[in-house]
């Protein structure tokens, strides 16, 4: 089977835009599949491309929009702002602009900034619906819920691959979401992150070079203590640096957005044995 794909590189986190049609949902995951397992391509994630319908966009949902489907469902913050600056450059735009993209996991269009000429985007996603403190193994570790991902902050935890899927489990146990769940290895004394997150459809867990959403997630706990206004972030990585936005009012957060900047490549051919 040829595919026809995009890479996008936001802060090393790797993720694929198949461009072709594929509504077969099992197919659609051999695909992903067979891309993740591509040594060539050192993917991380894969989002499968929906052009706008030619329908005017109903309130609160995503038709009329360029849409992007994750291979498991899930909501994903890098490939949102990506996704945003691939459907600004097939749109012909220049210069910095302001759209709306719709992506799996959340239920309205994400908005979206982009720079087409620093190659540059910023999703905008709403804060946390829900948060707790998980105890594991004597520690109390903060857990966010977002719309289609939740996130663990794994502060002060050494980075393995055991503890992840050990700390995984235990998100599930506490109600995180079906298709995805982040742990967020912090290191406060360097301010760094590891992320990993595992993906249900997949049956993947993946150390990735960066992750927006598992951002939100940190960016959200960093600002715990702040009783409002707009505070920023820089969230260092293994692929790089993410900013992060944090808006609030009265206590609760608004909006948080992720940003900077995105490789976009061009359109390539690949041909896999799905």
């Amino acid at each position: 089977m040829k595919l026809t794909i995009v890479c996008a590189d936001p802060a090393g986190n790797i993720t694929i835009f198949v461009l072709d049609r594929i509504d077969d949902p099992a197919l659609r995951l051999r695909a992903a599949k067979a891309l993740l397992a591509e040594p060539s391509l050192k993917a991380e994630q894969v989002g499968f491309v929906i052009p706008p319908d030619t329908a005017p966009p109903a309130a609160g949902s995503s038709a009329g929009y360029w849409r992007l489907e994750m291979m498991g469902g899930e909501f994903c913050g890098n490939a949102a702002r990506s996704f945003g600056l691939y459907a600004a450059r097939e749109m012909g735009l220049r210069g910095k602009r302001d759209l709306c993209v719709g992506i799996s996991g959340v239920p309205a269009p994400v908005p979206v900034h982009v720079d087409l000429d620093a190659s540059a985007a910023e999703a905008e996603i709403p804060g946390p619906r829900a948060e707790t403190v998980l105890s594991w193994e004597g520690r109390s570790l903060p857990l966010y819920f977002f719309d289609g991902i939740s996130h663990l902050i794994a502060e002060g935890l050494r980075p393995s691959r055991d503890t992840a899927i050990s700390l995984a489990e235990s998100v599930r146990q506490a109600g995180g979401s079906a298709a995805a769940l982040g742990v967020m290895f912090y290191d406060p004394g360097h301010r760094f992150m590891r992320p990993a997150v595992y993906v249900e459809a997949t049956e993947s867990l993946v150390f990735e070079s960066s992750c927006g959403s598992g951002t939100a997630a940190l960016a959200a706990y960093l600002s715990r203590e702040l009783p409002g206004g707009e505070s920023r972030w820089e969230i260092s990585q293994p692929g790089g640096v993410i900013d992060a936005r944090v808006k609030k009012h009265a206590g609760g957060i608004g909006v948080i957005g992720i940003g900077g900047p995105v490789g976009l490549g061009g359109r390539e051919f690949v041909n896999f044995s799905v």
